[in-house]
């Protein structure tokens, strides 16, 4: 059965999609900045200043021919304060220099402003394309912040939206990435919103309006690579998609909708979970029997959530199911271990907490042995901290400042079996029972320095220091005291 041809607006009619496309999603971004000023009930709302991601390919010099003409109408007016153009130069190909050159030329043509974004993609573990768009979101958001922009567009389309949905599916993807590209959301760590005006405009439209506007765009070669697996469904498999089914897209496309909005649902079910299993006394630690108290299919949804609202990449769903069992089977701090990147998902007495991973490092090459001379502050790098010194307050116990200036002190590991007294009418007690009577978890203690003088334990960070070796505050004879304490660089856990 031979295919329908596929009816392609007038120019006329398509300016006026494609323009009021921009204009919706503008309309949607001054309305989440409207929202996001809880001070305010009804800022008033103004023109945007916008960026266009401007590769100098068909779709984005489209999507930057289309804004600047809404800008310059009645109604783009009102809704566009400004347009620059933000052009991303990987280096990637043999024709970079040749594509800037095309987009200044462009840009000059209308007066639009063009920032020129020079980046270095970092492949170590990643394919050239994530590698690739890694950079290119990261240098878009740095000059967005820099440029004082309220939005950055980008000239993704109805086709690419399919193209993504098939990769996600293809690699076994979750609701997050199947739903892939809202229209609007947050842009790096600004106020700046990333919006996609055109996810409903199939790339037909875009193409006959760039040849309707006499556009010279250029053409990146590598998109025509069928080793690239999305070139490759673009290529080979949407056409035979097409054959089988004439139209199909625009009904896929509605599928994704679905698929996002029933994302939507179950990241709200997820946060209002993560609230319920959070431990009011710890707000970075999860409840581990209201976690597990959860129906099953929601235990990982929750435990995902509440990894992404530490501000963690979520792990793949076969990690998170790893992370539940070892939570229900295990019970102290020692056996619970899961690592995700720069973090670790660990077990906190009844709770899971997430923290840093912090690298295993020999005892002994953190050793560090030196004299005070009267510092307020000593830095111990491999520690992860700094040695504070003050001056006691009156009647406050402290040592000596001769007795700290006269030998050298060691910072040191421990090495087991160490006792302190904290207190003058307790006994001493070893450390391991202190750390313990304290909530210190195992998995932080090994980030806690010692002290030593002479062979004498002075002050063990987390804890305290050794009475007996300090002077009564009353029986100082005007030799200062002084009180020694640890500040770490990160928050530890039981601290």
């Amino acid at each position: 059965m031979p295919q329908k041809a596929e009816k392609i607006p007038s120019l006329r009619t398509l300016e006026s999609r494609l323009g009021g496309a921009i204009a919706s999603s503008l309309e949607r971004v001054n309305a989440s900045l409207r929202n996001r000023d809880e001070m305010l009930l009804a800022p008033p709302e103004r023109p945007l200043r916008i960026g266009i991601g401007f590769s100098g390919g068909r779709d984005s010099m489209s999507l930057l021919e289309a804004a600047w003409r809404l800008s310059r109408s009645k109604k783009g007016a009102r809704l566009i304060e400004s347009v620059c153009a933000l052009h991303v130069n990987h280096g990637l190909s043999k024709n970079a220099e040749s594509w800037v050159r095309t987009c200044e030329d462009f840009c000059a043509r209308r007066s639009i402003p063009l920032r020129v974004l020079k980046v270095h993609v970092d492949r170590r573990g990643r394919g050239i394309e994530a590698a690739a768009r890694e950079a290119r979101y990261r240098a878009l958001a740095s000059a967005a912040e820099e440029l004082g922009l309220d939005a950055v567009l980008t000239a993704h389309h109805q086709d690419d939206r399919l193209e993504t949905f098939l990769l996600q599916w293809m690699r076994g993807a979750g609701i997050d990435g199947l739903s892939g590209m809202p229209v609007v959301r947050g842009f790096g760590s600004g106020a700046c919103l990333l919006v996609r005006p055109w996810l409903e405009i199939p790339r037909s439209w875009i193409e006959a309006y760039a040849k309707g506007r006499d556009l010279a765009w250029v053409d990146d070669e590598s998109n025509d690579d069928t080793a690239f697996l999305r070139n490759l469904i673009r290529h080979e498999v949407l056409p035979v998609l097409d054959r089988a089914r004439p139209g199909f897209r625009k009904a896929a496309c509605r599928s994704v909708e679905l698929v996002m909005e029933a994302g939507e649902v179950l990241h709200s079910v997820a946060a209002e979970d993560v609230a319920h299993c959070l431990d009011a006394a710890h707000p970075h630690a999860m409840k581990i029997t209201a976690l597990l108290e959860l129906p099953i299919p929601r235990q990982a949804l929750c435990l995902r959530a509440w990894i992404a609202s530490e501000g963690v990449e979520p792990p793949p769903r076969a990690t998170l199911i790893e992370a539940l069992r070892q939570a229900r089977q295990t019970h102290s701090d020692t056996a619970l271990t899961i690592r995700l990147g720069a973090y670790e998902i660990r077990r906190w007495g009844s709770d899971i907490v997430l923290r840093a991973f912090a690298k295993p490092v020999r005892d002994t090459s953190r050793n560090r042995r030196f004299f005070w001379h009267g510092e307020n502050e000593i830095e111990l790098a491999p520690w992860g901290g700094v040695l504070t010194f003050r001056r006691a307050a009156p009647g406050e116990d402290g040592f000596a400042e001769s007795f700290l200036r006269a030998a050298p002190l060691e910072a040191r590991a421990r090495q087991g079996g160490e006792k302190i007294k904290l207190f003058r009418f307790r006994p001493s007690r070893h450390l391991k029972q202190l750390y313990q009577s304290k909530g210190i978890p195992s998995f932080e203690r090994g980030d806690l320095p010692l002290l030593w003088r002479d062979g004498r334990l002075l002050f063990a960070a987390g804890l305290g220091s050794e009475i007996r070796l300090m002077e009564h505050g009353e029986e100082a004879a005007g030799e200062p005291l002084w009180v020694i304490g640890w500040k770490p660089d990160r928050p530890l856990f039981g601290l």
